[in-house]
């Protein structure tokens, strides 16, 4: 059967200084902990196939001991403006001429 549970939520200008203290610690230290840019990844990966865009790749080793080929998708900064997901692709445009890497 269902079990209603309640938690009491409070705003940070609620909390005593040290209250704040610990939860801005948590949150530094890992309060988004997870993978949530996977979805990220795939759906830049099918895009990327429909725009005919050939990353380039990098070697990641598999538990096994065998190894399988990542597209280099990666993300950078986050300081500044302009920073965020980046990739590295096989070709490059030159007086509009594509070259394959």
């Amino acid at each position: 059967m269902p079990e209603v549970i309640e938690t009491t939520v409070y705003r940070l200008n609620e909390l005593s200084d040290e209250a704040k203290d610990k939860a801005r610690a948590w949150y530094r230290e890992g309060g988004f902990d997870y993978e949530w840019y996977d979805a990220i990844y795939e759906d830049f990966r099918q895009i990327a196939e429909i725009l005919g865009i050939d990353f380039k790749t990098r070697t990641v080793r598999l538990m096994g001991g065998g190894s399988r080929q990542e597209p280099r998708i990666f993300f950078s900064g986050f300081w500044s403006q302009g920073d965020g997901a980046c990739y590295a692709e096989r070709r490059i445009m030159r007086s509009g001429q594509v070259i394959t890497l």
